[in-house]
């Protein structure tokens, strides 16, 4: 009796001491995603399909809990499984969605990082002894273009008498995530006699960079010249005008393109290209002397009223 309580002590001490050690590996988890590299949109969801089985290495016919962990992503990305935990029999595949959003909108254009996968199993029985060899996955995932930008008019009203310059002056701002370049032109061309200057014709923006308050912005000047007639003359009109702002965005955009991603050639409205329009509105009134301005011409006027009002006297 002595001798079977001393073999049944040993007995538990090598199985506690066998527990503690290395498991014997019973089988292994395949992974498998359906692209390597993606893109991730700024108001977009990346999604990637991982393709999850397993494989006994002897025998095996109760299943296994699986567990998707993300060990690895960069700061601006959220990352989810879905599912992120389930049961596998042995030979049964199972798709498992990684689903990618943008958690940050300051992060520049052209950015990239890697997206680290850890996929374990367990065997549902327990299995101390055994142990089922996980896999492991790394995504290259980079952030896509979006181009926009903003317009904003310090005086989109003026006044002036004719031949004269009216400055309007507005903000192009970049809410985008990448540097974009601005070409301005008319949207609508004034009238013949109405002559104007836009300066700078073309801006660089940068984008806004991580921890800015404000979003980064060129000014831009639009100067109107306002008509005149060859004599004496008075006007009292109104003008309006517009200016087209089209921002050009430096950044590749990449498409998927069947199982893999290439770079897009067209132009895509907010992703590599996007325009806005300016509205302005000028007034032209007064009188017109050919080599008198407003002042002189108004002193003019008023002496000959003076001289006539004296000679009737």
């Amino acid at each position: 009796m002595f001798k079977k309580s001393i073999i049944l002590a040993v007995a538990m001490v090598s199985i506690l001491a066998i527990q503690n050690a290395s498991a014997f590996s019973w089988g292994k988890i395949n992974a498998t995603p359906d692209m390597g590299i993606g893109y991730v949109e700024r108001y977009g969801q990346l999604e990637v399909t991982v393709t999850v089985s397993y494989q006994p290495y002897y025998f095996g016919y109760l299943p296994i809990y699986v567990e998707v962990n993300v060990v690895d992503k960069p700061t601006w990305l959220t990352v989810a499984p879905s599912p992120e935990v389930f049961t596998l029999k042995p030979s049964e595949t199972l798709p498992v969605k990684i689903l990618m959003k943008v958690s940050q909108n300051d992060i520049k254009a052209g950015e990239s990082g890697e997206v680290k996968l850890q996929i374990t199993g367990k065997l549902v029985s327990g299995g101390a002894l055994r142990q089922i060899d996980e896999a492991k996955l790394t995504l290259i995932v980079g952030y896509n273009p979006y181009t926009e930008i903003g317009v904003k008019a310090v005086q989109p009203i003026e006044r002036a008498a004719p031949d004269r310059e009216i400055p309007f002056t507005f903000d192009i701002i970049n809410y985008g995530n990448t540097r974009v370049i601005v070409d301005l032109t008319p949207a609508k061309q004034p009238p013949a006699d109405w002559k104007y200057v836009i300066s700078p014709p073309t801006v660089i923006i940068e984008p806004k960079k991580p921890g800015e308050d404000t979003y980064p912005y060129a000014t831009v000047t639009v100067t109107l010249t306002t008509p005149h007639g060859a004599v004496i003359s008075y006007r009292n009109s109104w003008q309006d005008f517009a200016i087209k702002a089209k921002a050009t965005s430096e950044a590749p955009y990449y498409t998927k393109q069947g199982t893999s991603w290439g770079r897009a050639t067209q132009e895509i409205t907010l992703v590599n290209t996007h325009e806005v329009t300016a509205y302005f509105l000028a007034k032209n009134k007064g009188f017109y002397v050919p080599g008198m301005d407003t002042v002189t011409l108004i002193a003019a006027i008023s002496l000959i009223a003076f001289i006539f009002s004296k000679r009737k006297k």
